[in-house]
């Protein structure tokens, strides 16, 4: 590998992470699922959650928005 190949392979890597907090900041599932290969595996390991494949992504971010949602509306006020 040539330090050119090495440092090019180190940029698109910081892409990638880059890309995928941005996913999650903005909480969207669909663009984190793009980022993986078709039988990529997304794992959580202190949630204990494992995803496989893109549409175990995007379907666990929808079930994530509706219990936030859930969470958000019934919360207690003191």
């Amino acid at each position: 590998m040539t330090d050119f190949q090495a440092i090019a392979d180190r940029v698109e890597i910081e892409a990638l992470r880059g890309e995928f907090t941005d996913g999650a900041m903005m909480r969207d599932y669909g663009r984190i699922a793009s980022l993986f290969t078709p039988d990529g595996v997304l794992r959580m390991p202190n949630i204990p959650v494992e995803l496989e494949g893109r549409e175990a992504i995007r379907a666990w971010g929808r079930r994530c928005r509706m219990l936030w949602n859930f969470l958000c509306r019934t919360r207690t006020r003191a």
